[in-house]
Order: C-alpha cells, then structure tokens, then sequence
C-alpha cells in the first residue's frame, strides 16, 4: 500500500466514522511531526526491508561493517547511538545468522573488528536494493531542492 493509499484509508475511515479527533496544538509541534513521519516511515520499511525480519538498526550496522571493514563495537556503538549492551546483542544475532564475525586485532588484542562474511555481504547487497525502494516510495513526494532542505534541517536537529 502506497503512502498516498494509507492517507486515503484514514481519511476514509474518518468520513464514515466519528467526527475527527481535535489535535489542538500537535500540528504545530516539531517533535510530533517528526514522530508522525517516523511511524509512516517504520511502517513501509516492516513491509519492505528484509520482509519484516530487519530493523532499522540491523540495517545500518550492516551497511557500517559493510563501509568499515574491521571496525570495533564502540565505534558501531558510537555511530550508532546505542549502548554497548544493544550492539553487543545485534552483533551476537548476526553472528548466529553467519552475517558477520568478530576477528581479534593484530596490532591490539584488546580490540575485535567485525567484518561481513559471504552471507552477510549478499544480505547487504539484498536488503540495499529494499531500502532504495522504500526510499523512492518517499523522496518522490518531493522535488531534489526540497529533499536537500529536509535533510539539512533534520541534521539540525541531530548533529
């Protein structure tokens, strides 16, 4: 179901049903905007991207390991925004998925790099296809100046 479907859908469901529900102020608010465009956007990736299997989590560590081979958990972490015990987790998950491995450095042995295995790189490759048309369902709905404006003010947002 497209975007523009599911707008249809509920404005639907508001002609037959109730009156609609009085928002006051929310319209106006950046943080419930945000949130709003968030939730459409979870929606379409849980129906698109790994078929309901991958999180949005998932799918950046892949795409970090797959850009930075040997990079270390505190770095995912850290460009992940998320705690150590989250990304310890999603590596274990993938680790059992034969997707990736852990591999003890050579120049410090306190430090372990993870690298994409062969099952992992094809995922990668898959779900990078996925992601693109999730994408496109949503950056058509606005010009090129428009989408680099969006993404400039978001980045405001979060540095």
């Amino acid at each position: 179901m497209s975007v523009a479907d599911t707008t249809r859908k509920k404005r639907t469901r508001q002609i037959a049903g109730s009156p609609p529900v009085a928002v006051g102020i929310l319209p106006n608010l950046i943080g419930y905007n945000v949130r709003r465009a968030q939730i459409a956007l979870w929606r379409d990736f849980s129906r698109t991207v790994g078929r309901g299997e991958i999180r949005p989590a998932v799918f950046s560590l892949l795409i970090l390991v797959e850009a930075n081979p040997g990079i270390a958990q505190f770095e995912l972490a850290d460009a992940l925004d998320l705690d150590k015990a989250a990304i310890v987790a999603l590596l274990h998950r993938l680790q059992r998925r034969q997707w990736l491995t852990r591999r003890r450095s050579t120049e410090d042995r306190r430090r372990h790099g993870i690298f994409l295995l062969p099952r992992g790189q094809e995922a990668v490759e898959r779900l990078r296809d996925e992601m693109i048309e999730h994408e496109k369902r949503f950056t058509r709905l606005f010009t090129r100046e428009e989408l680099t404006q969006l993404f400039a003010y978001l980045r405001r947002i979060h540095p």
